[in-house]
């Protein structure tokens, strides 16, 4: 009975007017946060602020824009308790949680366990090759244990190890492979099927921004990483050179 008699002191108090402003502060507050939730939750206060001005702003109520907000105001609250489903906290295997702990830490719990649904766990033995230079690759791994080699004309240029992405520049740009990668050791992969992620991440734009973001941090980390080991290659080749018979005979 008190909620009643205040809500309807809300919708006929005499400031009504200085509501629509307190409205358009909490629409311009909704655009300015970053978090997707903390932007429908202003969105519902924004909406019901406007209530009051809607009710009194004319000698009659103004139904269609009060009936509208209600409307927006249900859609978002369901979004929210979609949202709010989807971070609360659920206990993962622990090798899942290994694995979100060290790659996908930038996603929700939920968005992880949605990924997690997406893809399939696959054990690999030593020397299987698991993409092939100038093919199409169909798929995108992550290593969870084990360690793979990447190879341009039986050179290997690349190791890569737990944490890291298997043909993830393919999925991102759609072009063929452009190195070998082969299993040096058995090891262990989440696999995604880049049809099936990419009809995923179409639906969840929020997911493939961060999907995006977590595959350019890889692809840097690769760069780094790939030049400190050819550095490491031309240092241990100049040293057999130098312990090879035809060097001492030369000095």
């Amino acid at each position: 009975m008190d909620s009643a008699i205040l809500f309807m002191a809300m919708m006929y108090c005499p400031c009504v007017e200085d509501m629509v402003h307190v409205a358009n502060v909490l629409y311009l507050s909704s655009y300015l946060v970053r978090d997707i939730l903390w932007l429908r939750i202003l969105t519902i206060f924004a909406g019901l602020s406007l209530l009051p001005f809607y009710c009194n702003c004319s000698d009659h109520v103004l139904w269609a824009p009060i009936i509208w907000n209600l409307l927006f105001m249900a859609v978002n609250s369901v979004q929210i308790a979609i949202l709010l489903r989807e971070r609360r906290p659920k206990p993962l295997g622990g090798s899942e949680q290994e694995l979100y702990d060290k790659v996908f830490a930038d996603l929700a719990p939920g968005e992880f366990r949605r990924l997690l649904r997406h893809g399939d766990w696959k054990d690999v033995e030593a020397g299987t090759l698991l993409v092939q230079k100038d093919t199409v690759v169909s798929d995108m791994m992550v290593l969870k244990q084990g360690a793979m080699d990447v190879f341009v004309e039986d050179r290997v240029i690349a190791r890569l190890t737990p944490g890291q992405f298997i043909g993830e520049m393919s999925f991102l740009t759609g072009d063929k492979a452009t190195a070998d990668v082969r299993a040096s050791q058995p090891s262990r992969v989440l696999v995604w099927s880049q049809e099936r992620l990419n009809e995923l991440l179409d639906k969840k734009a929020t997911l493939a921004f961060k999907i995006r973001g977590i595959l350019g941090r890889d692809v840097v980390g690769k760069l780094r990483t790939q030049s400190d080991f050819d550095e490491k290659s031309m240092w241990a080749r100049y040293q057999d050179r130098q312990q090879s018979p035809d060097a001492n005979r030369d000095s």
